[in-house]
C-alpha cells in the first residue's frame, strides 16, 4: 500500500513542477519590481555610467534662521574609462542622521527625493555643461541645525546599466 501512495505523490509533485518558473526573491532571482535591462552593444556600453559619485562640489543652502533647509547635490556619472558621462535613468537620494562609531553610519532617515532623468529635457535641466556634473537642489521640511553630521545616499537605476550608488558623509553648515 505504501508504494502506490509514494508513486502517486511523486507523480503529483512532478506534474505540478513541470513548466513552473521560480518567481521568488531567492538567490539569483530578480526582484519583481526591478526593470528589465536593455542589451547594449559593445563598445557603446563602455560609454554608459559604470559608477556614480557624490562630487565634492556638493554644497548646502540656508534658511533665515541659520539652519540648513536643503542641499545642492552634485553627482558625477563615470563611464568605463573614468570620464564624466550622461546618465539616463532615475536618481534617488536619501538623507540620514549620522550614527557615530557604527559600521553603518545611517541613522534615522530625514528625507528622500526621486528625480527621473530618462527624458532628454529633464536630463538637460540638471546637466551642467561646464562642470559635467548633474545638479539637484534638494530641500526638506524643517531646518537641520548647523553642525549636525548627516549621511547622503545617492542611487541611480537605469534600463541601460546596473544599479549604482554612492554615500557621502558631511557636517551641516560646513
Amino acid at each position: 500500500m505504501r508504494i502506490p501512495l509514494l508513486l502517486a505523490g511523486l507523480l503529483v509533485v512532478s506534474v505540478l513542477s513541470c513548466g513552473c518558473k521560480n518567481e521568488g526573491w531567492g538567490f539569483g532571482t530578480k526582484s519583481p519590481i526591478s526593470r528589465d535591462r536593455q542589451e547594449i552593444p559593445q563598445p557603446i556600453g563602455l560609454l554608459l555610467p559604470q559608477s556614480i559619485r557624490v562630487h565634492p562640489f556638493t554644497g548646502r543652502t540656508f534658511d533665515e534662521s541659520g539652519g540648513i533647509s536643503g542641499i545642492d547635490v552634485r553627482i558625477e556619472a563615470l563611464d568605463a574609462y573614468g570620464d564624466a558621462t550622461k546618465a539616463f535613468g532615475d536618481f534617488r537620494f536619501e538623507m540620514y542622521r549620522h550614527v557615530a562609531n557604527s559600521l553603518d553610519p545611517k541613522g534615522e532617515m530625514i528625507s528622500t527625493w526621486e528625480e527621473s532623468l530618462l527624458e532628454p529635457k529633464a536630463n538637460l535641466l540638471h546637466w551642467d555643461k561646464t562642470t559635467r556634473l548633474y545638479t539637484f537642489k534638494l530641500q526638506w521640511e524643517s531646518p537641520v541645525p548647523v553642525g549636525r553630521r548627516l549621511v547622503l545616499v545617492a542611487s541611480f537605476d537605469s534600463p541601460f546599466t546596473e544599479r549604482l550608488a554612492d554615500q557621502w558623509e558631511f557636517v551641516s553648515g560646513q
